[in-house]
């Protein structure tokens, strides 16, 4: 009883919160999908254009040489 009913209470008023939510959620889910959709449409692009390329290039010389160092280390 002593761990159940906190449980039970979290476990209700979690519930209760989605179905409040739920429209929010659902807004927000169709949006980050269309972000998300937009997003991977520009970095297909990038790599077929060959754009990709030079942003790592420059991405890499910006770095600090430790970071370098520990990404290509293993």
């Amino acid at each position: 009883m002593g761990a159940a009913a906190p449980l039970l209470l979290l476990g209700m008023l979690s519930r209760e919160a989605l179905v409040r939510w739920k429209t929010r959620l659902m807004e927000t889910g169709r949006g980050a999908k269309v972000v998300l959709g937009v997003l991977l449409l520009v970095i297909g692009a990038a790599v077929l254009t060959g754009v990709d390329k030079s942003v790592e290039t420059a991405l890499v010389e910006a770095s600090p040489d430790w970071l370098t160092a520990l990404t290509t280390r293993f």
